[in-house]
């Protein structure tokens, strides 16, 4: 009987702690920008420096002064970005960002 109530504790916190700690992250760090090998390969990339940021688009100046816009939705995946970030983004043909990602300058 003890080894039963044992075991059953054991499996009860092991589950409570998974369970926590998949809550534990924020909804930024749930989408934090990691590209897919797919996006790398099949999608264009675009780096250069955020210029605007609205709630459907973000605009990239890149180094030759040419300004692209982006369109963005829920499903971007995207870190913490604000204007003057270096990014590079993973665009589709239709112009859709699936991943914006900052990188170091």
């Amino acid at each position: 009987m003890g080894l039963n109530l044992l075991h059953i504790a054991l499996v009860t916190t092991v589950a409570l702690s998974a369970g926590t700690f998949g809550c534990s992250q924020t909804a930024s760090e749930r989408r934090a920008a990691s590209p897919t090998l797919g996006e790398r390969i099949k999608q264009d990339s675009v780096t250069g420096r955020i210029q605007d940021i609205g709630t459907r688009h973000v605009s990239i100046k890149d180094t030759n002064g040419e300004t692209t816009r982006v369109r963005v939705d829920d499903h971007t995946k995207m870190d913490r970005v604000t204007i003057g970030d270096q990014v590079n983004a993973y665009v589709s043909e239709d112009g859709y960002a699936s991943t914006i990602q900052r990188v170091s300058d």
